[in-house]
């Protein structure tokens, strides 16, 4: 295997991912993909941001799997908007991880890069569910009387967006190499982990 490179990160609606990949980003002095991706394939659309991201959180249709799978773009012009966008996206993220070295949140990156790259560390983070309702509230301005409901439902738009898009589960054990449950360990321990994980696999 080759010397891990890329960290993807798959996450939990308000577990703390995002923050953990820009830690890791910050202590090994290398890029951080987030939302950025999302504007990246906008310019190349010709789209607004929010027009991307509007689409974007509409889940895929079934046969996206093996279309996204095509290098050729243009062989997926008649298809609808969200999964041209999908599409578009899994580009840039190949592009960005020939690049070099870089943490990339989301995105279903994961499944894009597992099976084209051997420099790839995949993990997810997930956290308990009081802890998760609590970052909600404070970092993300959540209601306490509507905070859990919001966790399911923003849960369920990630299950479906990445089942649909990739084929495979999201979530599930067997689809990453590391998962860490950040309300246990807390943010700075999974950056170490997962730093150690990398630099020694």
């Amino acid at each position: 295997m080759e010397k891990i490179r890329i960290i993807t990160i798959g996450r939990e609606y308000a577990s703390g991912g995002r923050t953990v990949g820009k830690l890791i980003s910050e202590k090994l002095g290398i890029p951080f993909y987030n939302k950025e991706i999302l504007h990246m394939a906008a310019e190349k659309l010709n789209m607004s941001a929010d027009d991307v991201k509007n689409a974007d959180e509409t889940a895929a249709n079934s046969l996206l799997y093996s279309i996204s799978l095509m290098n050729n773009l243009s062989s997926a012009s008649s298809l609808p908007i969200n999964d041209r966008i999908f599409i578009e996206e899994r580009e840039v993220i190949k592009s960005l991880a020939e690049q070099g070295p870089c943490v990339i949140v989301g995105r279903c990156a994961d499944s894009i890069l597992k099976e084209i790259r051997d420099d790839v560390l995949n993990v997810f983070i997930y956290a308990d569910s009081d802890a998760r309702a609590k970052r909600a509230i404070d970092e993300y301005g959540e209601s306490p009387d509507t905070v859990y409901s919001s966790l399911r439902k923003h849960d369920k738009k990630r299950s479906t967006y990445y089942n649909l898009n990739t084929g495979q589960k999201w979530g599930a054990k067997d689809n990453y190499d590391l998962c860490l449950n950040s309300s246990k360990l807390g943010i700075e321990m999974c950056a170490d982990l997962i730093i150690h994980t990398a630099a020694n696999m």
